[in-house]
């Protein structure tokens, strides 16, 4: 690894962190923003912005990767429009191509894995093979993680303000989340008051729950609205899609002393409410007695006192199979593995959730933290967090990961000199 490439990354200033360890390792380090917030934090080395079309992106990026001998791409999600055309197109040319998110095992923990994450991982698929090899180890890590809710509110703050105020140069830029620039900021603000006002409610509803459900809730965690986990590796449209989908199998077939628990996703509190979603559809369907939506619920209070747990593909599934609560994933998920979670439909799941299997779970948890995970954080402990991954990544140097299947795509030729036309270096 000489020459590195830099896209999108959390947001914050962990990408500035992670250029400048790299350069004090030698290696020359390039970054690319795609909006003004992209630059909020400048990187070691060389930065640009890049102000063509979406179209334009992939004959920019071979060049780009050409002219300045690139052998290594970084980026934080996979599924990005952008992060999409370049993971293609360097799984088709030899570059090798690492993804950022978030832990699967939180809260210690990021996720680092090459060629892609979740249902884009090299594992997926393959790991109810590899786990019979496997030798259950407890997980240890080196340093905790604090909770960094108010510092993330910053960050978001200042990367959507700058994003707002220089939208005229970077007027081709397709964002991941369809909503204007200034409701992403606000949102991160409104999430921060969505917490507190419910607090006091949600937690004389959890009482509830225990008191007159326990053993008969089914857990159903919220995803945020904007999830590439539904909107690219699901059969939903969205998250509401999928509650409707939840909602009519649970009043058609649940035995009538169950009771529906939706849990709103913590990171969007300030974008999304579904109580009118939820209540309305569950008053339709005769079941508005039996179905609960709450916000701040604790989970691992809650997890024992549950028949079971129905996620479309959230990494809170893992939670789930971490308490021995059964559970059944709706859509594509790196754990959704014989043993561990239920291997029926949705209807069957409401009578006869199939337990877990406590030795695989282990087994899954020493594979994952063995080699999707990293101790660290993008919010907090940088320097701690860049020297696990350099870590792992000199651990990865003779080692090359399982290749998955390119999917051919046809390559754009844009009019003009995309290296004039749709790229400024920045000082």
């Amino acid at each position: 690894m000489q020459s590195v490439l830099l896209l999108q990354g959390p947001l914050g200033p962990f990408f500035q962190h992670f250029s400048r360890f790299l350069d004090r390792q030698g290696i020359q380090v390039h970054k690319i923003n795609f909006n003004g917030g992209d630059s909020c934090w400048p990187c070691k080395g060389h930065n640009v912005n890049y102000t063509g079309t979406l179209p334009e992106w992939r004959h920019f990026l071979d060049n780009y990767l050409k002219a300045h001998r690139i052998d290594t791409v970084f980026c934080y999600s996979d599924c990005r429009e952008y992060h999409a055309v370049a993971r293609q197109f360097c799984l088709s040319h030899g570059v090798r191509f690492f993804v950022f998110e978030e832990g699967y095992l939180r809260p210690h923990y990021i996720t680092l894995e090459e060629n892609g994450v979740n249902a884009h991982s090299p594992w997926f698929g393959k790991l109810d093979r590899l786990l019979d090899e496997v030798s259950p180890e407890p997980p240890h890590h080196d340093f905790n993680i604090k909770p960094n809710f108010k510092r993330r509110i910053y960050f978001a703050m200042r990367y959507y303000a700058q994003m707002q105020l220089t939208r005229g140069r970077f007027n081709h830029y397709v964002h991941h989340r369809h909503r204007p620039y200034w409701q992403e900021g606000t949102a991160w603000l409104k999430g921060w008051y969505t917490k507190y006002s419910h607090t006091a409610h949600d937690k004389g509803l959890q009482q509830q729950l225990i008191d007159h459900h326990s053993g008969h809730i089914h857990l159903v965690p919220l995803q945020v609205a904007d999830d590439f986990q539904i909107r690219t590796h699901s059969p939903f449209r969205d998250v509401a899609e999928s509650i409707e989908h939840i909602l009519e199998s649970f009043a058609a077939t649940a035995p009538q002393n169950d009771v529906l628990m939706f849990k709103h996703h913590p990171m969007d509190r300030g974008y999304t409410n579904y109580s009118r979603l939820i209540h309305g559809l569950a008053r339709k369907l005769g079941i508005k007695d039996r179905v609960f939506y709450g916000f701040e619920i604790s989970l691992p209070d809650l997890y024992h006192h549950c028949k079971g747990v129905v996620t479309v593909n959230s990494t809170v599934g893992l939670s789930a199979l971490f308490h021995h609560i059964p559970t059944l994933t709706l859509g594509q998920a790196l754990y959704d593995i014989p043993g561990l979670t239920s291997q029926c439909s949705l209807e069957e799941f409401w009578h006869r959730p199939q337990p877990v299997n406590k030795k695989r779970f282990r087994q899954l948890q020493s594979f994952l933290l063995h080699n999707t995970q990293l101790n660290g954080s993008f919010y907090c402990e940088p320097a701690k967090t860049c020297q696990q991954i350099w870590q792992q990544l000199q651990n990865l140097h003779h080692q090359r990961a399982p290749q998955p299947k390119a999917v051919p795509q046809r390559p754009t030729q844009p009019a003009g000199n995309p290296g004039c036309a749709t790229a400024e270096e920045v000082a």
